[in-house]
């Protein structure tokens, strides 16, 4: 397994967690220009004994909410089709991802224990589009979060799963 250098937006994160089933990040949003920089990632529901690889990724869901329309972070008149046609519900809202910040700093200390499976051309702005996140900055909390409380915390949070095609551009 390569050592992780750099992450960027649509890169597909594994981990194994506590209970020792692999869990999956999407990259949403990075900082790299300004001290201290920092990634963002959306949680997917993958939850496996089985490593994920990226030929199975359309059945993968990623938590978050239909939220606010936008004039700040807006989708172009495609990424908000595609949305809508897969997740009607939501319309005339955009979908966000509830966003886990791992500043870039803390990272490098655990970054052994992940691996980068691929990448995604997502669309912008889908944490800004979101109502919510949280700091993430060891590794026993990361372990433990995703293998013991992600599912509970998320539903307390309002938070709901949505197909990652929705957020994937064309």
């Amino acid at each position: 397994m390569a050592k992780i250098t750099d992450i960027n937006q649509g890169d597909l994160l594994t981990f194994k967690a506590a209970d020792n089933r692999f869990k999956m990040l999407l990259c949403t949003n990075t900082s790299k220009e300004r001290s201290p920089q920092y990634f963002i990632f959306s949680a997917l529901t993958y939850d496996s004994f089985d490593k994920p690889t990226t030929s199975n990724i359309n059945i993968i869901e990623f938590f978050g909410i239909g939220n606010r329309k936008c004039d700040y972070f807006k989708y172009s008149d495609n990424e908000l089709n595609k949305m809508w046609s897969i997740h009607p519900e939501t319309r005339p809202y955009f979908l966000g991802s509830y966003g886990f910040l791992i500043v870039r700093k803390d990272f490098m200390k655990f970054r052994d224990n992940f691996e980068v499976i691929g990448t995604l051309n997502i669309i912008d702005h889908l944490d800004k589009n979101g109502n919510g996140s949280m700091n993430i900055s060891d590794w026993e909390l990361i372990k433990d979060f995703f293998a013991n409380r992600i599912n509970s915390v998320m539903l307390d949070r309002g938070q709901k799963t949505f197909k990652i095609d929705a957020i994937i551009k064309d």
